[in-house]
């Protein structure tokens, strides 16, 4: 079951009341979503008729921005915090997302500065109630969840049974997720959603000191504008209170172009020499990096090679934690890669510049609930 907050602000339009916005909040209910307007201030005198015959409630609460009418709320449903949703058009709302640990969508409509600044937002009441119906679908997170020495690695499905060449169907997915976070709209809202939504069951609002990064393609041209550049930043300005990172600087440079390692059968996709010479830190980042905790998002793997590499760099750079993660996983053949940097990670690096130690299968937990999810919003 999903919840659903929102201000009474969110139907206000050049200062009346909009019929449509109650009528999609009465379908969202009547489709099975609990659904609640909250404020500080008295219920609108235009509450009662507006919703009458429906179940949509409205809730009084102080300091609303605190995140306790989110606990509270989840307590009375008996679900989890990360099940409610929160439709934000005042910073308030944001922050009452945010302090419940709840999932954050702007409304497109709003005139608040900063919640437009969000990365997860939705154009109309129509785009909201379509993504309800897919949002009701979730009860999971992380298909793969794998813990090493040196980085942790999650994807959020698996896709061996996408096809029957694996990579034929590595280059079919990442072209369909590029065509989703170009395209914008309710897929790639849910997209987003579902991401966010297990990094909220981690817990992500405890760890401190995040910062993210993108994967960079082999033929980068590090500007920060490819495909996931995107959708990374709308998802760490969702889901995290300190988001250390630059629009425009990506934490990554690809300084030479490398081996499209899906499109090469033949190539030992266990073998870090292309991607570490090809590959340094931004030099941006230099003496900021120590102490962080690191997200470094990839739109799939197969053998996990790309992980094993940016664990390597950042870690020699100081990163406290690194945690790749990938949005869709081929086969079972992940692995785990212990290689070390010893040379400026922020530098181009040479085969006297590291040292590959040795690679192992990545042992780690699978969660079937969340598989479909991803699948068909962008199959």
């Amino acid at each position: 079951m999903l919840a659903l907050l929102t201000s009474p602000y969110a139907l206000i339009t050049n200062g009346t009341v909009n019929p449509a916005g109650i009528q999609t909040l009465k379908n969202i209910c009547v489709a099975g979503t609990f659904v609640a307007l909250t404020s500080n201030q008295a219920k609108p005198g235009w509450f009662e008729e507006a919703f009458a015959g429906s179940a949509v409630q409205f809730i009084k609460t102080d300091a609303r921005q605190n995140g306790v009418v989110v606990r509270d709320l989840a307590k009375q449903l008996n679900i989890a915090t990360y099940d409610v949703l929160v439709l934000a058009v005042k910073s308030e709302d944001m922050q009452m997302a945010k302090n419940g640990r709840a999932l954050l969508i702007a409304a497109g409509w709003t005139s608040d500065k900063v919640v437009r600044h969000l990365g997860i937002s939705i154009a109309s009441g129509a785009e909201l109630y379509d993504l309800l119906k897919i949002a009701g679908g979730w009860n999971g997170h992380w298909w793969f969840e794998g813990r090493g020495q040196n980085y942790n690695a999650n994807a959020l499905a698996d896709l061996s049974g996408y096809g029957n060449n694996i990579t034929q169907t590595q280059q079919a997915f990442a072209t369909k997720l590029t065509q989703t976070v170009k395209n914008g709209g309710t897929h790639l809202t849910a997209l987003l959603l579902a991401t966010a939504r297990s990094f909220l069951i981690d817990g992500i609002y405890t760890t401190e000191q995040l910062c993210w990064g993108v994967y960079p393609s082999s033929k980068s041209q590090n500007n920060d504008t490819e495909v996931l550049s995107d959708f990374t930043h709308r998802l760490r300005t969702t889901v995290s209170q300190a988001r250390f990172c630059k629009r425009n600087e990506p934490l990554f440079i690809r300084h030479t172009h490398s081996d499209k390692r899906s499109a090469n059968r033949n190539a030992d996709r266990t073998d870090p020499k292309n991607q570490v010479e090809t590959l340094h830190l931004n030099p941006e980042y230099k003496g900021k990096l120590r102490g962080r905790n690191v997200i470094v998002v990839d739109d799939c793997t197969t053998h996990g090679l790309s992980f094993g590499v940016a664990a390597a760099f950042l870690r020699a750079a100081g990163a406290a934690s690194v945690k790749g993660v990938a949005l869709g996983k081929f086969g079972n053949t992940l692995k785990y890669f212990d290689i070390e940097i010893t040379s400026d990670p922020f530098s181009p690096i040479n085969c006297a510049g590291y040292v590959m130690h040795s690679h192992s299968q990545f042992l780690g937990n699978n969660d079937l609930r969340a598989q479909q999810t991803l699948i068909s919003l962008v199959t």
